[in-house]
């Protein structure tokens, strides 16, 4: 996995945290408060190195559905809010975005590169 993978998924995990951090510290002091709102722009900041490399419609749209993905169940495992069937199902239909969209990095590169191509180059 390459360092900005690695980074991105750094991002994800800091929103998640982030979020949860929002959550906790509703009535807190305005200090705690700012943490969250700190974690995020971490995450913003991870994002921003790993769209150096990868794609921006794959690194948003990886960020942002793990990020559901994850929140969700963070929401289930630490604050006890409830899992649906229904959200179990929209979560995994997140998921499966995700990985059509994955699956697509660099076709669209190769296709054109194919285009260019001599004929003969082609058939090698």
């Amino acid at each position: 996995m390459s360092f900005h993978w690695l980074v991105l998924l750094a991002a994800i995990a800091v929103e998640i945290v982030a979020t949860a951090a929002l959550k906790s510290v509703v009535a807190a002091p305005w200090l705690v408060g700012a943490l969250p709102l700190l974690l995020i722009g971490l995450s913003f900041a991870l994002l921003s190195i790993a769209l150096r490399v990868i794609p921006m419609a794959v690194a948003y749209a990886v960020w942002e559905g793990l990020g559901i993905v994850g929140i969700a169940a963070t929401g289930h495992l630490v604050f006890g809010e409830h899992l649906t069937a229904g959200r179990t199902a929209a979560l995994a239909a997140i998921l499966a975005g995700i990985v059509l969209i994955e699956a697509g990095i660099g076709h669209d590169r190769d296709d054109a590169e194919e285009e260019r191509l001599p004929n003969e180059r082609r058939h090698v």
